[in-house]
């Protein structure tokens, strides 16, 4: 079990807390696990990782280390939450590769 699992409890239902912007439908539990394992990847000396990575860990997490079967991570999270986490950590900004979809939207 990963450092990160082991810190980790908290309820997906929280209420999010006032003056903290989170990306539309995408629990706040989700949010601050992917921030959490993006730090640490980033420590362990990474310059680039995959969102879509970080959060196959959080589908993991939930199904695997929790054995809560009824979770689930939906795949288009990983562009918004990518996006939120490079504007809380600007010096991050080139973490993720970032693309425009072909319908206008930031994917």
């Amino acid at each position: 079990m990963s450092r990160i699992c082991e810190q980790l409890s908290g309820d997906l239902f929280t209420p999010r807390p006032v003056g903290q912007s989170f990306p539309e439908g995408v629990p706040i539990d989700v949010c601050i696990l992917f921030e959490r394992l993006a730090l640490e990847v980033s420590r362990m000396g990474f310059t680039h990782y995959s969102a879509r990575d970080l959060t196959a860990r959080i589908r993991w997490h939930h199904q695997i280390d929790r054995g809560d079967r009824e979770f689930r991570v939906n795949n288009n999270w990983s562009p918004a939450i990518a996006r939120w986490f490079i504007a809380r950590h600007p010096e991050m900004a080139n973490f993720f590769e970032l693309r425009e979809s072909p319908g206008g939207r930031d994917d």
